[in-house]
């Protein structure tokens, strides 16, 4: 079964592609570019592209630190621990650097 978060993805992206699709058909039919210029990349579209890609590594980072912090504060067992604990109250391990 398709979550919430993956369907929210899958729909941005067939989004995105239906509009990109139909910004090249409709600016070839109305003779702005040709059929060579709608499979090359321009200056602008390389910018977008590195942007992006960039801002999918930046995303990619934060959440990967997120997870890593709310893993620290919790055992395995699943015991939440505060601050000054070193060992889990439940089973006796001690905590992750």
């Amino acid at each position: 079964m398709i979550n919430h978060r993956k369907l929210t993805y899958i729909l941005f992206v067939a989004i995105l592609s239906l509009t990109i699709i139909g910004y090249n058909y409709w600016s070839y039919k109305c003779g702005y570019c040709t059929l060579a210029s709608l499979l090359s990349f321009s200056a602008p579209a390389i910018i977008l592209i590195g942007c992006n890609l960039l801002a999918a590594a930046v995303l990619v980072v934060v959440r990967l630190r997120k997870k890593r912090q709310d893993r620290l504060g919790q055992c395995d067992c699943g015991e939440n621990l505060r601050n000054i604990w070193l060992f889990c109250p439940t089973c006796g391990d001690a905590r992750k650097a």
